[in-house]
């Protein structure tokens, strides 16, 4: 969630979704989650990370060396990048999603995230980003989502492993961060991730690591029939 707004607003949203009839819930509040919101009685409370550029008059968003060379050597040799705001494109977002979360064997509730991508196809505060190879291939892409508080977030996105997988996969975010600006985003959200290699990656592109707040409450017998997904549910990010 991107949560906005004072102490009340919030605490009304929050406990409209824990009240939910459903046997698990796990909650990203998001950076702007207000300090003194509490959790529901019995829920695990975890600090989780996402990580975020800033743009700045003096420094735009302050990319790093390697992954502009990345980009400038994708768009040079081997691709194309392309910014649109068509419906289809998000078929490739989600076909490329859906590959990289089976290829990390990670669960992915395919239906239910291709009803989501469809309807976000369709507004006018989100957008798609393909990178396409030389042979008209698309190797990586993203889905983006422009917030009120002029931030943009990096959603959902995917690529297909090759040896260029790395050169596009920065071409494509540079230039979202480019179409989030001409947006008049002044936030970049990469979303955080447990993983170390993809957190140095996206910390590569100019990104510090921002706390952000998790809320988990699942049956007791959960954590003991399913030791990793509660795990992966509930490990603290390594950088708070």
């Amino acid at each position: 969630m991107g949560l906005q707004g004072d102490l009340n607003t919030q605490q009304d949203l929050v406990s409209s979704c824990a009240g939910m009839s459903t046997m698990l819930h796990v909650l990203d509040l998001g950076p702007r989650a207000h300090e003194r919101l509490q959790a529901p009685h019995g829920w695990q409370d975890i600090t989780r990370h996402t990580r975020q550029s800033t743009w700045s008059e003096d420094k735009g968003w302050d990319v790093g060396k390697s992954r502009q060379k990345q980009s400038a050597r994708f768009l040079r040799d081997e691709g194309t990048v392309t910014v649109t705001e068509h419906p289809e494109a998000w078929q490739d977002v989600h076909a490329l999603h859906l590959a990289s979360r089976t290829r990390k064997g990670l669960a992915h509730h395919g239906n239910k995230l291709s009803a989501l991508l469809n309807r976000l196809a369709d507004q006018p505060w989100t957008f798609a980003v393909l990178a396409l190879n030389e042979e008209g291939e698309c190797v990586a892409s993203g889905g983006f989502v422009v917030l009120q508080d002029q931030t943009c977030v990096y959603a959902f996105g995917g690529q297909v492993r090759s040896k260029v997988s790395g050169r596009a996969s920065a071409a494509m975010l540079l230039a979202a961060m480019d179409e989030a600006k001409a947006r008049g985003c002044t936030t970049f959200d990469f979303g955080g991730s447990q993983d170390p290699g993809v957190d140095q990656f996206y910390a590569e592109f100019g990104s510090r690591a921002v706390p952000m707040r998790r809320w988990v409450h699942a049956p007791w017998w959960f954590k003991f029939c399913f030791p990793q997904t509660w795990s992966a549910w509930t490990t603290p990010s390594p950088h708070f």
